[in-house]
């Protein structure tokens, strides 16, 4: 094993440009839209909970398909937990 000076510096440059692509591809890259992606959240989740409060549209969904109106409730309140906001149900 060489020292510093012996390589001249070029084992610690190997290193550190190893432990960045290392990190890079553990954290991976931040999402570049992001903020898109979280209007479209926000917009769908909105238009789920105008559809969960419409009264007819709420007892069909509880008679005719329970889970999926369980699976969009959850969806909302796990919103709502998140997101520290207000969901009308």
């Amino acid at each position: 094993m060489k020292s510093i000076e012996q390589d001249g510096g070029e084992c610690r440059g190997k290193w550190c440009r190893t432990r960045r692509v290392t990190l890079l591809r553990i954290s991976g890259d931040p999402p570049k839209t992001l903020c898109m992606d979280e209007l479209n959240l926000t917009v769908c989740c909105r238009y789920v909970e105008s559809l969960l409060e419409n009264s007819r549209i709420s007892r069909y969904l509880s008679k005719h398909h329970p889970s999926e109106l369980a699976k969009r409730q959850n969806l909302l309140d796990e919103l709502e937990k998140t997101c520290n906001i207000e969901v009308g149900h």
